[in-house]
């Protein structure tokens, strides 16, 4: 065959190798390890085919041009000895095709390194990243579940060029695809190892992510990472710790010192949420707030806490909580042994009875609900059981509004919209049946993974802002400057599990405080707060026995009883080993003023004053204004 037509067919096939090549690059372009190898290939492919007319005439052409082609490089020899060949051809673009020629000698070599460095991945993972820390914050997660996953696709979402980081035993071939391409959509890396062993300076912030579903390795690799830091005395280390339990709290509220922590409960998260994201007040028909609760488990029984310290809505607004379970005696006996006396004093009542059964149509007859949630053991069970309900109840200028609990927010976005009752009619000169809408089933539904875990930041939310703001307001502080700033304002928030706490609840109860006052939060770029000033040196009062039956409500929540008069010593009107308060119950407020010389009126008036300034810090740490108006009907 004729020299140049080799040539032709040769450059016509290098040309066909590259635009393939070019295609599954863009196809897995989300795979750095794979465009590596495509690149690699198509290279080498590329080269033999060029090189193929020099050894037109020889039978072993095939086999040694990949060989030739890499000793010319290897030996230093000058590549443009192998094009000699070519000198005989007269062809329009034969110095096109030299130039192309050359240059695939020369990058060869360079992708068989990538190629070889694709199989080492693992430490390559490693140099990178110990490369980006020097310049980055990095996020570190020990687990890869829904709640990592949604924190790790919100900080890409607003940090473009965060460094993130799944560090844990387990190699990317463990990983099923899903999971796998939306780590790779964030462009994080997998490092197989522990997360405490994973190594970096501290020159940038280093935010730990323990959200394991095992509390106790959870707790086990926040300790280890304590003792690693130990020392350091830094404040670009925090750490997010996922727990069910008392004993994270106990121990790194001693072990603060050393870096902030922020123990996470997901069910408090959940429930709060809820409070915040649909409130109480609205569910209010004739004076009358009726709760029922479906499911007394862990996250049922931690809304009911949740729930019964937002229901404290005055004097005029008679409420009655109802919780049903499979087994309500033993849900009943859990809830008391946790919350000491708060189902006795806020009127709950627990029923037992299988849903499944006509006892729970039973249970319900008596019942007469204007606020509803649904929280059993799965996604599909809340919704088949709140749709049981709303039809048992229907629906009558909105109320009861009814809640379900669900994992993801698919459910919300895809399914929920169509729940819509629709009446049928043939139409007999089209020939097809026709749909009128007759109402929805109004489902709203709560909880999700997405929603409960993305802006797991202190400062992600208005709310977050607000929790800050109380905590500084209660430690004097009136303005964010240079000195108490973001950071130091956040700083402090951070210091102590039990006021950390304690000031979120509060944060969640100020819109209730509002809407007794007949007020609103409203986001208008104001920050007027002129008519709560105006509102509280009338009602202030109302807002301290609002208040105080709060913090009962939450304090007992939290596992706190009633210190009794003759047990206070030297004015110590608490004991925190056994979690007492003398000031849960207020029928002992006179006794105690008369004992400690303190009047507790005036001190809770001063606190309720201070909510325009803990409104205006909130504004000044979210960046956006809020007002206090008259609430709209």
């Amino acid at each position: 065959m004729n020299g140049e037509v080799i040539l032709s067919i040769c450059a016509v096939l290098t040309l066909l190798i590259f635009a393939v090549g070019v295609v599954l690059v863009i196809l897995n372009r989300k795979d750095l390890k794979r465009v590596v190898r495509i690149l690699g290939v198509c290279v080498f492919l590329m080269l033999m085919s060029g090189i193929y007319p020099y050894y037109a005439k020889e039978s072993y052409a095939i086999g040694l041009t990949l060989v030739e082609s890499m000793c010319a490089m290897l030996l230093n020899s000058n590549p443009g000895e192998i094009l000699a060949g070519f000198n005989g051809f007269d062809v329009a673009y034969i110095g096109v095709y030299k130039t192309v020629l050359l240059a695939l000698l020369i990058v060869a070599p360079l992708f068989t390194v990538g190629i070889t460095l694709s199989f080492f991945s693992e430490k390559f993972t490693r140099i990178v990243y110990r490369i980006r820390s020097n310049f980055k914050d990095t996020y570190l997660f020990s687990a890869i579940n829904e709640r990592t996953l949604c924190i790790a696709e919100d900080i890409a979402a607003t940090h473009k060029k965060a460094v993130i980081v799944f560090a844990l035993r387990i190699s990317e071939e463990d990983l099923d695809a899903e999971t796998l391409a939306r780590i790779k959509d964030i462009n994080a890396y997998v490092i197989n190892d522990d997360i405490v062993q994973i190594g970096h300076t501290l020159r940038h912030v280093r935010n730990y992510y323990l959200l394991g579903t095992d509390s106790s390795e959870n707790l086990d690799s926040g300790l280890r990472l304590y003792k690693k830091y130990n020392g350091e005395h830094t404040d670009k280390v925090n750490m997010w710790l996922y727990t069910k339990n008392e004993i994270s709290e106990v121990i790194f509220d001693h072990l603060y010192e050393t870096f902030n922590v922020r123990l996470i409960n997901e069910e408090g998260l959940i429930a709060r949420a809820l409070a915040t994201d649909y409130p109480l007040y609205d569910a209010v028909k004739g004076g009358k707030l009726s709760i029922l609760l479906v499911g007394g488990g862990n996250i049922g029984l931690e809304i009911l806490r949740t729930l019964t310290m937002c229901s404290c809505l005055g004097d005029d607004v008679q409420v009655d909580i109802n919780v049903i379970d499979l087994n309500g005696e033993k849900a009943k006996a859990t809830f008391e042994k946790t919350s000491p006396a708060l189902a006795e004093k806020w009127n709950i009542k627990f029923h037992s009875a299988d849903i499944k059964t006509s006892a729970f149509t039973e249970v319900l007859n008596g019942i007469e609900p204007t606020y509803i949630v649904v929280s059993l053991g799965s996604e599909t069970l809340n919704m088949e059981t709140t749709l049981y309900i709303r039809r048992k109840y229907g629906i009558e200028n909105g109320l009861p509004l009814i809640h379900a609990l669900v994992d993801h927010k698919s459910i919300d976005e895809q399914i929920t919209p169509n729940l819509c009752v629709s009446d049928w009619k043939y139409n007999t000169e089209h020939r097809k049946f026709e749909s009128t809408p007759i109402c929805s089933f109004e489902i709203k539904t709560f909880g999700s993974y997405e929603d409960t875990y993305k802006g797991l930041r202190i400062g992600a939310s208005y709310r977050d802002c607000l929790a800050v703001a109380v905590n500084a307001a209660n430690r004097g502080i009136t303005t964010v400057d240079s000195v108490n700033n973001a950071e130091a304002l956040t700083d402090l928030y951070n210091q102590v599990c039990f006021y950390k706490d304690y000031s979120d609840a509060f944060a969640v109860s100020i819109p209730y405080k509002l809407w007794l006052l007949g007020l609103e939060l409203a986001e208008d770029g104001k920050g007027d707060v002129s008519a709560l000033e105006r509102a509280l040196e009338i009602c202030a009062d109302k807002l301290r026995k609002h208040e105080n039956k709060r913090y009962e409500a939450f304090m007992r929540g939290k596992g706190w009883t009633q210190m009794m008069p003759d047990e206070v010593v030297d004015g110590r009107i608490s004991n925190k080993l056994q979690k007492k308060h003398a000031r849960l119950d207020t029928r002992y407020t006179e006794v105690l003023e008369k004992m400690t010389g303190r009047d507790f009126a005036k001190e809770d008036i001063r606190s309720m004053m201070n909510l325009p300034t803990v409104i205006r810090l909130a504004n000044a740490l979210y960046g956006k204004n809020y007002s206090v108006r008259k609430k709209e009907m």
